[in-house]
């Protein structure tokens, strides 16, 4: 039998995994985000879901402003304006993802920003932070959550997903260097769940820390 290839939709997902840069990362997203949301939901895209399941538990609905970090086209945004959150600004990458993010109407605002460099908000700027699908392999960096605390006011809560290698092993010790630098302290988390079942497996799972 022959190898069967990656349909269209599996074929972008994995070049984005394969960005060896933050300027291949943000091409990839930019060629992709016409079609970016139909094929992450026709595979069974469950990251934002899952995000925004366990953000639901632990950042009330009248937290302002919710920072939601690698927002891509703004899926996430429909998700948490539903479940009461309206002042929302989301960071992005790709200029592309943030084009079709800003037509959606939910957000206060939406930057073109690097997870993992200086992020351009004052210390102490969010209560909450949400973050789906961006803690992976040729994604952002886990240096980049501590941007993510800097600008979070203490008493904030952080959510975001961990997949592939970071789940792997190289999560907890930066979490553990969050905790014992008093960064941070643990919450909650999610099971274990496949992403986007694209014929591997693909575990990945939802963490919620709070900021001290």
């Amino acid at each position: 039998m022959p190898e069967q290839k990656p349909g269209k939709e599996t074929a972008k997902l994995h070049k984005a995994y394969a960005a060896t840069n933050t300027d291949e990362l943000a091409d990839a997203y930019d060629d992709w985000s016409e079609e970016y949301e139909d094929h992450m939901k026709s595979i069974g895209y469950t990251h934002p879901a899952m995000v925004t399941a366990l953000a639901s538990r632990h950042i009330p609905a009248g937290a302002t402003p919710i920072l939601d970090a690698g927002c891509g086209t703004g899926i996430m945004s429909e998700i948490m304006q539903a479940l009461g959150h309206d002042d929302i600004i989301g960071i992005d990458a790709s200029p592309g993802m943030l084009k079709i993010a800003g037509q959606k109407g939910h957000y206060r605002n939406l930057h073109h920003m690097y997870l993992g460099e200086p992020l351009d908000f004052e210390d102490d700027t969010f209560n909450g932070v949400v973050s789906s699908g961006v803690f992976t392999q040729g994604h952002a960096p886990l240096d980049g959550l501590d941007e993510l605390i800097r600008v979070s006011r203490p008493g904030a809560r952080i959510v975001f997903s961990v997949a592939r290698t970071y789940l792997d092993g190289l999560f907890d010790p930066k979490r553990k260097a969050l905790e014992d630098a008093g960064l941070w302290s643990y919450v909650d988390e999610t099971g274990i769940y496949n992403s986007a079942p694209l014929g591997d497996h693909l575990p990945s799972r939802v963490y919620c820390f709070e900021v001290r």
